[in-house]
């Protein structure tokens, strides 16, 4: 203030000072730019989601219309470990229908006035069994080994035989 001239600051915080006004103008649009195309790009992104929905009730819709197969072939190499528990639960009625030869001989005690005397009785039949035998077998086969070749398994399923209403209910907006 005595005539002198203040030197003008040359500083990063003064040269922002000088220009805080157009910098925030020019930020601020830049931010509303950025959310202007991200709104673009969501919406484009939901005409594809539908378009995708669309195209899938279609693929499952002619599938369930048809009556294809579905065949694949599943390839397990030898030395693949198998451990398996098979679980059996039947009921089974055996038919037996045979004869049963008998040829012994029995001892058997008689008594008497002169005391006991042990007497050999000689059996000699055949029973014939004719009988339905019921059978319940409930047990846990433990299946544990390894393949010794190369196995192939063939699938072969019916499109008819998949669940296709719940796959429509999962493509349901």
């Amino acid at each position: 203030m005595n005539g002198e001239r203040e030197a003008p600051d040359r500083t990063l915080a003064g040269r922002l000072r000088v220009h805080a006004p157009w910098l925030a103008a020019a930020a601020l649009g830049v931010a509303a730019l950025s959310l202007a195309l991200n709104l673009f790009l969501l919406w484009r992104l939901r005409g594809a989601e539908a378009r995708a929905l669309g195209t899938a009730r279609e693929v499952v819709d002619r599938l369930a219309a048809e009556d294809a197969t579905l065949r694949y072939q599943i390839r397990i190499p030898a030395s693949t470990p198998v451990r398996m528990d098979i679980p059996v639960d039947e009921r089974l009625r055996v038919k037996l229908n045979t004869r049963l030869p008998i040829d012994t001989q029995v001892r058997v005690p008689l008594r008497g006035p002169f005391g006991t005397y042990n007497v050999s009785v000689p059996i000699k039949t055949v029973i014939p069994i004719q009988t339905d035998v019921p059978l319940h077998v409930q047990h846990t086969f433990r299946l544990r080994t390894r393949t010794e070749d190369d196995l192939v398994i063939p699938m072969e399923i019916r499109v008819r035989d998949l669940p296709l209403d719940a796959v429509r209910k999962s493509l349901e907006p």
